[in-house]
């Protein structure tokens, strides 16, 4: 007999018990046991930091032999750390016993579930050969293969299972990392799935880990075998087809662009060695001296609020395919000094307020209070893990920009999150080597789409919703910074209303603009950038860009953001782009020596340097301004991407005429990280 002297004790030691009895080990469950550890291994990919360990790690680098999409795929997705939910707010516990009779809907075959991996009667080429279930899924469907659908069905049954237990909100307690394809004796083809546990998840009490890397998994066949339109897809091009560097540069575009809502991620600089002199000393720590050679794409994260790295070696192709190149050399204009219009922007702004009738801020805020109201109790009904909330029509809203637009005074942000002495001394630093300026701050979705949000505010279109960031805008022309002003523009074509057959200025399911509205704010940079006195001097070199139309179908970056049960809901949206041509028809590329430097985001990285290329902000303002643009990104990082251009130093920026910082108006709000001081080097 035991005897507790702390009954407190004593009551917790009971509630173990209790809990271990409910939930009994996994050799009393259908999958069994597993015999012996086998390491996950694929034919192509190989982790080289020699202390990788998903669970607790801030580094992962990765050797590809062989650039396919598949094997792309699996080195950005396979137990990376870095895409890893955190354990929810608010966990349930999981109370009662859990049901077994028919898990996932009964999309899986039952009597196949199995802990060993050496169960599956793979080859061994088939077992080296596995893909990362959730980009798979995506290709599929953005080129609307048959049997992609069964895939999604498959994947969101997995992820809404809940045994029969308490579910938490916006958590999945599983779901579908990777995937084989075996092909039977007599040539019949099979799904096999490996189905990996948070391991937050306690509802099934003790779970195999044969692969020992942290996290429990099982495996098990699809129901349904994979469609023969799949299976040749799969073969020809996401496995087949090879990557050269531009569409290395895509994928890398398009990794970063897609992870960002969730875990901030950028591409960074990759120079002759990672780790590198602008690398973390905690980082570097973490290696343990290690020093990987030629890097050819460095991906920096921030997901749970330290940088992480996620690096990637592929044979065969240069350090850095994923940065631009130099296409010409510089253009050295005339030195002028900077010639700012404030007023334009300024007086509109002093106009909306003095409509009011008070010119008081807080009465015009008090206006639109339903507007705001509405926003924070969608917030507060949602969970905070969930980054995506639906709207109408198909609209998704992010929620880190629905937040901005019901925020209040920006210039009453502590320090390090107010703006406003960041871009003004930007702006100062400029004027003292000649080099003019413009802030771009990007409307976001729900003040151009207010009725999408809620349809009660159908009134609200084409109107202002959000007075605090127009006072913010009115403060940085006090301070002589010119802005140009997107939102007006941007509020005035959605008034005038959608025409037949044209484009939304948003897209539904992304947090980014769409061509239609991109080509308006280039058109606009371009009319302010073409009345400059240097201009006429430009105008002499100038080139004549053609465009040809092209379309692409994708989810969007927030379908993903959604819960599981909502994602199934939804579509691959099919987009328009107009690509930008160079008179000899070849596609356009941005030109790191032109005298235009545009300094942004993602939103000048979508159509870019994703999905369409060649197509984006850039593109449409070097065509309306007859010259190649200098473009320098980073996705999510507009307040701190200055210091990306201050590492080409004060010199080469003394170079140019005009820097354009266009970045997310939402970033303007509780950025997720401190605004940087600028670095010069």
């Amino acid at each position: 007999m035991i005897r507790y002297d702390n009954p407190l004790r004593a009551m917790t030691r009971l509630a173990v018990l209790l809990t271990l009895a409910c939930h009994p080990s996994h050799s009393e469950f259908p999958w069994g046991d597993a015999a012996g550890e086998v390491p996950a291994q694929h034919a192509s990919v190989r982790t080289l930091n020699r202390d990788y360990r998903r669970t607790r790690s801030h580094v992962l680098v990765r050797e590809i032999d062989r650039p396919t999409r598949a094997a792309l795929d699996y080195a950005a997705y396979h137990a990376n750390f870095m895409i890893a939910d955190p354990e929810p707010e608010n966990l349930r516990p999981s109370a009662g016993s859990p049901r077994l009779d028919k898990p996932f809907e009964g999309l899986i075959d039952s009597a196949s579930l199995s802990a060993d991996v050496r169960r599956l009667q793979l080859s061994a080429v088939e077992q080296q050969a596995p893909l990362a279930f959730a980009p798979l899924v995506e290709f599929l469907l953005a080129r609307k293969v048959a049997g992609a659908d069964a895939l999604e069905a498959l994947g969101a049954a997995v992820r809404s299972e809940a045994w029969g237990l308490p579910a938490t909100p916006g958590a999945s307690s599983q779901s579908i990392s990777e995937a084989f394809l075996h092909t039977t004796a007599s040539g019949s083809h099979e799904l096999w799935l490996k189905i990996e546990f948070a391991p937050w998840f306690k509802g099934l009490g003790d779970l195999p880990d044969q692969d020992a890397d942290g996290v429990a998994e099982i495996y098990a066949r699809a129901q349904t075998a994979p469609s023969p339109q799949v299976l040749e897809l799969v073969e020809r091009e996401y496995r087949g087809r090879v990557f050269g560097p531009a569409e290395l540069k895509l994928w890398a575009n398009q990794l970063s662009s897609y992870w960002y809502p969730s875990f901030n991620t950028d591409l960074a600089p990759a120079a002759a060695s990672w780790p590198d002199d602008h690398t973390e000393a905690d980082i570097k720590r973490e290696v343990h001296g290690q020093a990987f050679a030629t890097p050819t794409l460095v991906l920096r994260g921030k997901p749970q609020g330290s940088a992480a790295y996620d690096v990637f070696i592929v044979k065969g192709l240069e350090a850095g395919a994923g940065s631009g190149v130099a296409t010409s050399a510089a253009l050295q204009l005339t030195k002028t000094q900077p010639s700012p219009d404030v007023k334009t922007t300024t007086e509109r702004i002093q106009s909306e307020l003095g409509s009011v009738g008070d010119n008081s801020w807080q009465s015009w805020a008090a206006k639109l209070a339903p507007f705001q109201q509405t926003i924070h109790k969608r917030l507060a009904a949602t969970p905070p893990a969930i980054k995506a909330l639906p709207g109408q029509d198909g609209f998704l809203f992010f929620r880190t920009s629905l937040e901005s637009a019901a925020a209040g005074d920006l210039e009453a942000q502590p320090a390090g999150k107010n703006p406003l002495p960041i871009i003004v001394d930007f702006k100062n630093r400029l004027a003292a080597l000649g080099v003019d300026f413009l802030f771009v701050p990007v409307p976001s979705k729900e003040e151009i789409f207010p009725d999408a949000l809620d349809t009660k505010f159908k009134s609200l279109v084409g109107q202002v919703v959000n007075p605090w960031s127009r006072k913010f805008l009115l403060s940085l022309g006090e301070q002589g910074v010119e802005v140009v002003d997107l939102l007006s523009p941007l509020l005035a074509a959605r008034a005038a209303g959608d025409g037949a057959g044209q484009e939304s200025l948003y897209q539904h399911q992304d947090t980014h603009w769409s061509d239609r509205g991109l080509e308006l704010a280039a058109d606009i940079l371009a009319r302010r950038v073409t009345k400059y006195p240097w201009y006429p001097e430009l105008q002499r070199h100038g080139v004549s860009f053609g465009v040809r139309a092209t379309t692409f179908t994708r989810f969007g970056d927030l379908h993903s953001r959604l819960p599981a049960a909502l994602q199934k809901k939804y579509r691959p949206e099919t987009l328009a782009a107009q690509q930008v041509l160079r008179p000899d028809g070849t596609l356009y590329d941005d030109d790191p020596d032109s005298p235009i430097v545009v300094l942004g985001d993602s939103f000048t990285g979508v159509y870019e340097l994703t999905d369409a290329e060649h197509a984006g902000l850039s593109a449409h303002l070097a065509r309306a301004a007859a010259y190649p643009i200098d473009l320098v990104m980073s996705y999510g990082g507009g307040p701190n991407v200055r210091n990306k251009l201050m590492r080409r130093g004060t010199a080469a920026l003394a170079q140019k005429k005009l820097v354009i910082w266009l970045m997310a108006a939402r970033d303007l709000y509780n950025y997720w990280e401190d605004w940087e001081p600028l670095k010069s080097e």
